[in-house]
């Protein structure tokens, strides 16, 4: 008998490379044979490769199936594996198999990211040996290790929908926010593959939630459940409280001054508490938090400064992949200073909701990719709208017509694999032609 894994990117290829080396014999397939091949080198030679289909024979002799989060169970294939009774697990189901140590997880629709390279960097100053993985950074196939480790995994909602055995030991849902409904039929359907993040939780473990959230305060865990809020005093959790960021989970407060935060904005103070609550239940002391808090600088393409030039600056938020994460973005942006760069692939975001915000903040649209026509539609009328095509396109409107005090920024609500492989690759196209602007004649 042997295992498929289904998809040869990164956390694919991580989990045949981890069958394979403990002697399982494994295929991995790929619809995409270019895509395929250009990680061929990567992968195991112990590990069969079939690539450019998924030939029916794939699910001959086959004992289970580890699924990759970007294939959905409804291809024809799957449906057939389903039918056979074949398991489909995740690549985080596998690599959980092998772990030893505690497990802290971390999903949301918005900041889940920056959450969990907070927690990773406050258990670095506490000397408690993390590993930063998941849907940041490596696969967690890739990250194990034969020693006791704090694990702190980035889970999606689509590497949630096939674990089964997987357990968190600290498992956090910073909130729930329209996002891949083009993959979901509802928003409820959404919300509950999160919630799975806290399936298999014992009563020694802790789930974290936002307290101002109604889709994600009260979930159905058995864990001890703490909750955090920008808004009020949520004992046992953390706050906000004015100045100073607050937690007591029950044996007094520990307080930090926000000023300490690195990080701006609202949403990251929340994203703070939430790591505070994590890291604390894993055992760091305070100091170690407010020193990583101090020293934290963010993560690439969410809200970064490419440059200031001839007065106007230039923000990478390529990060910003969902309506929610954008109109985060604005919030903090001066009145009518805005050029936003919106678009890419749609994932049926509801861009009126934009709508507010766009006609107080932004100058112009500036549309780029597949969903550039249903923005100018649900947009229309609260700011002139500019249809870009292209990156190339939206930043040279943006430097020909921004002016000292303006903001060019790229926050696109959307996926990006129409135009670019992923966000990553769209905030690094966006910087580079950025840098290479001249200063006007």
């Amino acid at each position: 008998m042997r295992t498929v894994v289904f998809g040869a990117g990164k956390s694919g290829v991580a989990a045949a490379n981890l069958l394979a080396a403990r002697g399982e014999r494994v295929v991995i397939t790929d619809s995409q044979q270019a895509s395929a091949i250009a990680l061929a080198d990567s992968i195991d030679p112990r590990v069969e490769c079939v690539f450019g289909e998924h030939p029916p024979a794939l699910l001959d002799e086959t004992s289970e199936i580890v699924l990759s989060p970007g294939i959905p169970r409804t291809i024809p294939i799957l449906t057939e594996a389903v039918q056979r009774g074949i398991p489909i697990i995740a690549e985080i189901e596998l690599a959980s198999r092998y772990m030893r140590g505690r497990i802290a997880a971390i999903t949301g629709s918005n900041g889940k990211s920056t959450t969990t390279a907070l927690i990773g960097a406050i258990l670095g100053e506490a000397s408690l040996a993390p590993v930063v993985a998941g849907n940041i950074g490596e696969p967690l196939s890739g990250s194990i290790s034969d020693l006791e480790r704090n694990y702190v995994i980035e889970l999606s909602s689509f590497q949630l929908e096939t674990v089964s055995l997987f357990r968190a030991n600290v498992a956090l849902l910073l909130n729930i926010t329209p996002d891949h409904m083009d993959r979901y039929a509802t928003l409820d359907d959404y919300a509950a593959a999160k919630h799975r993040v806290f399936r298999n939780q014992r009563a020694s473990d802790c789930a974290v939630v936002n307290a101002d959230d109604a889709r994600t305060a009260n979930p159905q865990t058995e864990a001890e459940v703490w909750r955090f809020s920008s808004t009020r005093r949520v004992v046992p959790g953390a706050w906000l409280d004015g100045s100073e960021l607050v937690l007591d989970i029950g044996a007094g407060e520990s307080r930090i001054a926000r000023s300490r935060l690195r990080l701006e904005g609202l949403a990251n103070v929340e994203n703070a508490l939430a790591a505070w609550l994590a890291a604390r239940r894993l055992g760091a002391g305070d100091d170690a938090v407010a020193r990583a808090f101090a020293s934290f600088a963010g993560l690439p393409h969410r809200m970064v400064l490419v440059r200031e030039l001839g007065g106007v600056r230039w923000i990478n938020d390529s990060k910003g992949t969902n309506v929610d994460a954008t109109l985060k973005s604005l919030e903090g942006m001066p009145d009518a200073s805005v050029f936003l760069i919106l678009g890419g692939k749609d994932k049926a975001g509801e861009f009126e909701r934009l709508g507010p915000l766009v006609r107080a903040k932004v100058k112009a649209v500036l549309t780029i990719g597949h969903a550039a026509p249903k923005v100018e539609e649900k947009l229309r009328g609260t700011a002139p709208i500019v249809a870009c095509g292209d990156m190339r396109g939206a930043i040279d409107y943006g430097r020909a017509n921004a002016a000292t005090g303006d903001v060019v920024l790229l926050s696109p609500a959307c996926a990006s694999f129409d135009q670019f492989r992923n966000f990553e690759h769209r905030g690094e196209v966006f910087e580079e032609m950025v840098r290479a602007l001249g200063e006007r004649a």
